[in-house]
């Protein structure tokens, strides 16, 4: 494994996220972390325009979920006007 510059503001590996990910690398089966009874941490770390994405989205997603709430409410409005009417 190629070792990584580290660059401004991002910060680095803990240890057992390096080790986890050499080992990783090398065998599908991790007994190793199991066998130290130690939980294996998340490979996943974002960078800052990564996880500036993620809340982007996030933020869009709960923009989505206000919209279709209002949509919701507009068409039950609407129904029950319909419904008033019909009578």
């Amino acid at each position: 494994m190629q070792a990584k510059v580290v660059a401004d503001g991002q910060p680095s590996l803990p240890s057992a996220a390096v080790v986890f990910k050499v080992l990783s690398q090398n065998s599908t089966n991790i007994t190793f972390f199991k066998n130290a009874a130690i939980t294996t941490p998340s490979l996943k770390f974002l960078s800052a325009g990564e996880e500036m994405l993620h809340r982007e989205l996030d933020s869009e997603q709960q923009e989505l979920k206000m919209k279709s709430e209002a949509t919701k409410e507009a068409l039950e409005r609407t129904t029950r006007q319909y419904e008033y009417l019909k009578k």
